[in-house]
């Protein structure tokens, strides 16, 4: 094949290399915007991996703080079991507190001595005290009066050495 027709015309040649220098010069253009865009890839990915190790450090930390909480209501969960197993106990043990609250409230009642023996299971002599109480407090029984002035005391002890 002959090419020497194309070596002759000085346009067709201009213009062939023309066309090719504009493909290289597009290709290389090309081959530019990629690598830019390949570097602009490459910043960003590297962001996304500084913010994903963050967040990693981030989920670390509140697992911890989860796990602290997790112990701490275990152990608050523990006190609650074993401040209920306490009130059932001292609710158990304080039988006598509540027998003598009853009869505390009988004998302000109105109730007698034979009732609060009935009733509350009182001894006799505890249930004559906490008739005798429950009259001193309502002021039916006088009390004897106390001495706040040691001296006076002292002087009231003499009055009675001397007298006898």
């Amino acid at each position: 094949m002959d090419f020497s027709w194309i070596t002759n015309d000085p346009i067709l040649v201009g213009s062939i290399v023309f066309v090719i220098s504009l493909f290289a010069f597009a290709l290389i253009q090309v081959k530019r915007s990629q690598t830019k865009a390949f570097e602009q890839l490459r910043q960003q990915n590297r962001h996304l991996d500084k913010e994903l190790q963050k967040a990693n450090k981030q989920l670390l930390e509140v697992r911890s703080v989860v796990v602290g909480l997790g112990q701490r209501a275990s152990e608050q969960q523990d006190i609650i079991k074993h401040l209920n197993e306490r009130i059932t106990e001292l609710e158990q043990t304080d039988n006598d507190g509540r027998l003598y609250s009853r009869a505390s409230k009988m004998v302000q009642l109105g109730a007698d001595l034979n009732e609060l023996i009935e009733e509350c299971e009182l001894p006799k002599a505890e249930a004559e005290l906490m008739m005798s109480l429950q009259k001193k407090i309502a002021g039916k029984e006088k009390v004897p009066p106390l001495e706040s002035n040691p001296d006076g005391q002292r002087s009231l002890a003499r009055q009675r050495r001397v007298s006898r």
